[in-house]
């Protein structure tokens, strides 16, 4: 049985246009409903403006940097996320927000999915 979203809206952060496409794609089966899709810091941060998402998904380098700032955002809105990254262990996560999981590229769609659901109970 998949995983469930429960009608959630999403913001994903991605600059994979494939990772971006399929990902929301998984999201969307999974009962997202709301999947807004950016490929910048610029456009989250711009998006976060008039969207609040139930929980977001941030690949952690994204073309314009590291997507710590949206992160910030996302924390001062109380906004649930998880990070997304291709670079494995390597990847140094800032020390506030190191409690966030982390989902390795290729991430499956349970796995996405389940950390999801992690990150929504907890901020309940």
């Amino acid at each position: 049985m998949k995983a469930s979203l429960d009608a959630k809206s999403i913001l994903l952060a991605e600059d994979q246009f494939l990772i971006a496409m399929d990902t929301e794609h998984a999201l969307q089966e999974r009962g997202a409903t709301d999947v807004r899709v950016v490929p910048s810091i610029r456009d989250a941060l711009r998006l976060l403006t008039d969207f609040r998402p139930d929980a977001a998904v941030l690949d952690f380098s994204l073309a314009d940097g590291p997507a710590i700032e949206v992160a910030a955002a996302l924390t001062s809105l109380q906004v649930p996320f998880v990070f997304a990254t291709g670079y494995g262990d390597s990847v140094a996560i800032p020390a506030p927000y190191r409690h966030v999981p982390v989902v390795r590229k290729p991430y499956s769609a349970e796995d996405l999915v389940a950390n999801l659901n992690a990150v929504l109970r907890r901020s309940v």
